[in-house]
């Protein structure tokens, strides 16, 4: 078996991993269907559980954003063959993701609980809702080269690579982070909430905070005055009431927050 094979084959495999993680966390979130959700195991004291599940988080968030990095990829690539650079990440975020799940320290102070069927039923949908537009958000921007399989494909074929690009429309003509908006709060759409819900909710909005200068700086590094030009039009985590669409519609590639 060939070398490209070995790294088409590798990736296809980190895809399927990146999608069973995404899963996961919908059911680790939603206390549904995974062998431990986030209410699940012993009971610690609640300061520390505090203090561990938002360092898990903000852990994570360091691993995640660090790795993202143009200057860490580029002395990546010196180790990891380009090709499979995008799916050597996605397996350590699910393996960073695991780790969180398996550490994760229950806190299940109930914050509010639905009773209502009706919205308890809302409250679903909009969750799952909210799943599906982050997932749709990955297309406009290239599905398969956000999770890593389209560079090993190129590679396989022999075909230059192709940078991913979108336009500012849909999604990205009212959020440049629509992505991020739907991490800050799935958390939340939860028909019981615990503060434990409250905890991942904080912690990964805390991150994405703090993370996303240093994703926007990279951006404007690789798009100049184009990525400056969708910053002035577009704001970053709220849509404006009133939008107006783009006369230029600039390039903009956006990364995994």
């Amino acid at each position: 078996m060939t070398r490209t094979n070995l790294m088409l084959g590798f990736a296809a495999m980190a895809y399927l991993l990146a999608l069973g993680n995404i899963i996961y966390i919908i059911g680790f979130l939603a206390d549904f269907g995974v062998p431990k959700g986030i209410s699940d195991g012993a009971r610690i004291d609640i300061r520390a559980a505090v203090a561990i599940d938002t360092g898990l988080i903000l852990l994570f968030g360091l691993h995640h954003s660090l790795t993202a990095r143009a200057s860490f990829k580029r002395w990546w690539t010196r180790i990891v063959p380009a090709p499979v650079e995008r799916a050597t990440y996605l397996c350590m975020t699910a393996i960073a993701t695991a780790l969180v799940f398996a550490l994760w320290q229950p806190v299940t102070v109930t914050v509010w609980q639905v009773q209502s069927s009706w919205f308890v039923i809302l409250i679903h949908g909009l969750y799952l809702a909210t799943w599906a537009m982050m997932m749709a958000a990955t297309f406009h921007f290239g599905h398969f080269s956000f999770f890593g399989l389209a560079q090993a494909w190129q590679n396989f074929r022999r075909s230059p690579p192709r940078e991913a690009k979108m336009t500012a429309r849909c999604l990205y003509a009212l959020v440049r982070h629509p992505i991020s908006v739907g991490w800050m709060i799935t958390p939340l759409l939860q028909p019981h909430l615990t503060l434990g819900h409250l905890i991942f909710a904080f912690a990964t909005f805390a991150y994405i905070l703090m993370a996303t200068p240093f994703e926007e700086a990279d951006l404007i590094a690789d798009l100049g005055d184009d990525y400056r030009d969708y910053r002035k039009q577009v704001p970053a985590f709220v849509p404006r009431v009133r939008m107006r669409a783009t006369s230029s519609e600039p390039a903009v590639r956006q990364r995994y927050p």
